[in-house]
């Protein structure tokens, strides 16, 4: 009897099929179907589904997918007898977002390998959307594509963005919508060794000096951030560095001082950071989780730097040491930040 009822369920899929009206023999069919559509793009498609929460029902199915939840801009069910059709607008179209994917996947081929650890890969991401986005004053570039033709973009253009990068570099994120002193704002959930942090690329990018990469919910509750917490994971502690063996930070270990304690502080128009004993920070060091090269007079070294037998760049302005990128567009510095010669 099992059988004979399958067959008659699977005959009525084809029948209804071939009719061009679908029908569903299980809620699972109904989500498989409206996600591939919406997957795919589809600015219209027929939906067998009559009750009044249909487009409640359709967010449900998409929100499992951050990306594709953020890009729905508008839907519009309607029904003319016994048709029911879902109409959908997208913030990109199917051919943009075709350019979207071949243009990321190039971007995070070129820039992360498979030898690369998780947190190698966050860091790679994360510098290179900040040296190639700026901020969108104007709030008109909100999505990928703008982002990527016009090199700016705003918070959810940011966020979307690393989304996509981080899930083709295979690291599992999220995309978190709340507010920033009252005002709304998005960035990402990373998860690194089975544990959730915050990275908020938009405020790393405007700040200059990675304030929100891998933090925990305490640090940005005390900056004015908040969100529903109940959706999403704990972010329950700071990423600890130390403890991250395959970092890329591992070729400088001999060097490295520790985070810093204190504050930068602008001296005769350079930059210089004081600690907190008092004294100025010389030679590499990390702060506030980039590499910065200080000099013996305390000052900040920005371009081309030689040290200890090789090469090292930091980028004008913020000082921080490129990792996994190409300078110049010919000079490709590792995930040590030496130049590949």
């Amino acid at each position: 009897m099992r059988n004979v009822i399958r067959n008659l369920l699977l005959g009525l899929i084809i029948i209804s099929a071939i009719m061009g009206q679908p029908v569903f023999a299980a809620d699972d069919d109904l989500n498989s179907y409206v996600y591939n559509h919406l997957e795919n793009w589809d600015t219209e498609f027929q939906i067998d589904y009559y009750k009044s929460d249909v487009l409640e029902v359709v967010q449900n199915i998409a929100k499992d997918d951050d990306y594709l939840m953020r890009s729905l801009e508008k839907m519009v069910y309607e029904r003319v007898g016994d048709k029911a059709t879902l109409k959908v607008t997208y913030r990109t179209t199917k051919d943009q977002e075709l350019y979207i994917n071949q243009e990321l996947t190039k971007i995070v081929n070129s820039i992360t390998t498979n030898g690369m650890s998780d947190f190698d890969k966050v860091k790679a991401i994360n510098e290179y959307l900040i040296n190639r986005f700026e901020y969108d004053d104007s709030l008109v570039s909100n999505n990928a594509y703008s982002a990527l033709t016009t090199g700016k973009t705003t918070c959810q253009g940011y966020a979307m963005t690393a989304y996509k990068m981080l899930k083709l570099a295979g690291v599992e994120n999220k995309i978190i919508i709340g507010n920033l002193d009252g005002v709304p704002h998005g960035w990402n959930l990373v998860k690194l060794n089975n544990k959730w942090y915050h990275l908020d690329v938009t405020n790393n990018d405007a700040l200059g000096n990675n304030k929100y990469f891998l933090r925990q919910d305490k640090v940005l509750k005390n900056d004015g951030f908040t969100w529903k917490e109940s959706d999403y994971p704990e972010c329950s502690e700071d990423y600890n560095y130390e403890n991250n063996k395959a970092s890329s930070y591992a070729g400088l270990l001999s060097e490295l001082k520790s985070n810093k304690d204190g504050k930068w502080n602008l001296v005769n128009s350079a930059w210089c950071f004081m600690e907190n004993t008092g004294r100025y920070a010389t030679g590499w060091n990390i702060i506030d989780n980039n590499w910065y090269y200080l000099g013996n007079d305390g000052i900040m070294k920005t371009g081309w730097i030689y040290s200890n037998g090789k090469w090292y760049y930091c980028y004008p302005g913020s000082g921080a040491m490129a990792l996994n990128s190409v300078i110049d567009g010919k000079y490709r510095v590792d995930s040590n930040g030496a130049w590949i010669s």
